[in-house]
């Protein structure tokens, strides 16, 4: 129900994230493993989640284990970052949220469009922190 036909694998991401992080000139700083909570999913996809969660507590599917993968990307002004959250299950990717500060328009136009091509197949949620925001490196 959640898995499209064309997926990344979970074990991909990092490897996707990093290929757009070197055509776009970005440092990976580190990568986190952080509870599916914390990601923003589309409200199609949050659905569908809901309800294979609520059919396997009634043993009528599988449900996977679920689990994020948070990558914290820098470019050499490191007031600017990214951070690429991957929502994922079992062996699949379900979703991405990238979090953004002090990126300027044009960059920022780059690295959407970077991302939309390298992940095609999901609609990415873009969200931008606070500029109060510390995050820890």
């Amino acid at each position: 129900m959640t898995y499209d036909r064309k997926y990344t694998w979970s074990k991909e991401f990092e490897e996707e994230v990093r290929t757009v992080a070197k055509n776009n000139g970005l440092n990976i700083v580190k990568t986190d493993r952080i509870n599916v909570d914390d990601i923003k999913l589309p409200t199609e996809r949050a659905t569908k989640i809901c309800i294979q969660k609520l059919l396997s507590k009634v043993n009528v599917m599988t449900y996977a284990d679920e689990f994020g993968q948070s990558i914290l990307l820098t470019t050499d002004d490191t007031t600017e970052l990214l951070i690429c959250k991957g929502w994922c299950l079992g062996d699949h990717l379900i979703g991405l949220e990238i979090e953004h500060k002090n990126i300027d328009k044009s960059t920022f136009t780059n690295l959407k469009d970077s991302f939309q091509n390298q992940f095609d197949n999901y609609k990415i949620i873009w969200t931008q922190l606070p500029a109060e925001r510390n995050v820890p490196f």
